[in-house]
């Protein structure tokens, strides 16, 4: 899965408005041997936090040269569900997270959840 992310403006890559790229393309790359446990007020689990690499890429592709992209930062601690069973749904939970803080600090872009097949 990956993020498509518009902004009509286009982005900022290596300190440079291009107009002209109004789309890009995030993964979150899941490094899940760094994982911490957030606790509720009774000490209970009630989500893991990982760490994350946001890859942004212009094509979307999975051999795309990655870019740095003003208002994404490289490293996320993404959280899911403790009870989740299924990979998929543990995956779309860490992307439905990226999508919820890039939306926050970057409210002008429109980002959808997409399946990219190869």
């Amino acid at each position: 899965m990956s993020l498509k992310i518009n902004n009509l403006d286009g982005f900022i890559i290596g300190g440079v408005l291009n107009p002209s790229i109004t789309e890009i393309y995030v993964r979150a790359n899941v490094d899940m041997n760094k994982q911490q446990a957030i606790l509720d007020d009774q000490q209970n689990v009630e989500f893991i936090s990982i760490k994350t690499n946001a890859k942004s890429t212009l094509l979307g592709g999975l051999f795309d040269t990655s870019i740095s992209v003003d208002g994404i930062s490289p490293i996320y601690w993404l959280k899911y569900s403790v009870d989740v069973t299924d990979m998929n749904q543990q995956y779309l939970e860490i992307e439905t997270d990226l999508k919820t803080i890039l939306e926050v600090g970057n409210p002008s872009w429109t980002i959808e959840i997409i399946d990219i097949s190869i």
